[in-house]
C-alpha cells in the first residue's frame, strides 16, 4: 500500500515538473474533472460529470463543462454510449461562448495477459449558440473520433497505468474534410478504494482545426466516485 502511494506521489511530482519545462517552453493547459458513476445494472452506467480548464500557463480559464453520458453493454467486450454536454467556452478573441455537444459511441475491449486494449469509435456534434458557421469556423461542428488506448494491470497493484491516441477528423468541412488533430496521452489511474479512483495524465495535442485554442501541452487530474 505505502508503496503504491509512493509511486502515485511520485508521477504525479514528475507530470509537474515536465509541465514547468513545458511553461517556460510556453504554455500549459490544466484539465480537472470529477465524475460520478452510477450502475443501473449490469449493462447499463450513467456517468454525471464536471470539469475545468485552464490555459496560457494556467493563468485563464478556458472552460467550464457538464456532461452525462449513458452507457449500454451489449456483449461482455463491447459497449455503446450516449452523451450531451453544456459547454462553458471562454474564446480567446470572442469572449465567452455557449455550446451544447452531443455524441454517439460504440467500444470494444479485448485483454491480452494483463494488457488490456480498446478501440472506441465516436460521432461528435457541437452548436455554438449565436454564432453563424463558415468555412473557417462550422456551426456545428461535427467530428468522428477514433480512440486506441493500452492499460497495464500490475499485479497486486492499484496502479492501472495506460496510454492513448485518438484521431479526429471533420465529416461537415464545406472545403475539406479530413484529420484535424491528434490527442496523445500518457498517464495513469490509482484505485482508493473499491469506489474512488484518481487519474493522472500528461497529453500532448497537435492542432490543425478552427480557431479554437485547446493548447498542446496538458496536465490532467480527474477523480471518480463509483456510488454502485
Amino acid at each position: 500500500m505505502k508503496c503504491s502511494y509512493k509511486a502515485v506521489l511520485g508521477i504525479f511530482i514528475a507530470l509537474f515538473a515536465s509541465g514547468g519545462q513545458i511553461n517556460a517552453q510556453g504554455g500549459l493547459n490544466l484539465w480537472s474533472s470529477a465524475e460520478l458513476n452510477y450502475k443501473i445494472n449490469k449493462r447499463v452506467k450513467l456517468s454525471l460529470s464536471e470539469e475545468l480548464r485552464l490555459r496560457e500557463n494556467l493563468a485563464k480559464t478556458d472552460r467550464f463543462e457538464t456532461s452525462l453520458e449513458a452507457t449500454y453493454k451489449l456483449f461482455s467486450f463491447i459497449k455503446v454510449g450516449a452523451g450531451y454536454s453544456l459547454l462553458n467556452y471562454n474564446h480567446p478573441r470572442k469572449g465567452w461562448e455557449i455550446r451544447h455537444r452531443v455524441n454517439l459511441s460504440v467500444e470494444g475491449e479485448y485483454s491480452i495477459g494483463r494488457f488490456d486494449l480498446a478501440l472506441r469509435e465516436q460521432y461528435q456534434n457541437t452548436y455554438r449558440v449565436g454564432i453563424t458557421g463558415t468555412s473557417e469556423r462550422l456551426n456545428p461542428k461535427m467530428y468522428v473520433r477514433s480512440r486506441l488506448s493500452v492499460s497495464y494491470n500490475i499485479s497486486g497493484s492499484r496502479i492501472y497505468p495506460y496510454t492513448s491516441a485518438e484521431f479526429y477528423h471533420t465529416v461537415n468541412s464545406p472545403v475539406e474534410n479530413e484529420l484535424s488533430k491528434i490527442r496523445y496521452t500518457l498517464g495513469t489511474k490509482y484505485k482508493l478504494s473499491k469506489r474512488n479512483s484518481l487519474n493522472l495524465y500528461y497529453r500532448y495535442v497537435t492542432e490543425k482545426e478552427d480557431d479554437d485554442i485547446e493548447g498542446s501541452n496538458i496536465i490532467g487530474i480527474g477523480y471518480t466516485i463509483n456510488i454502485r
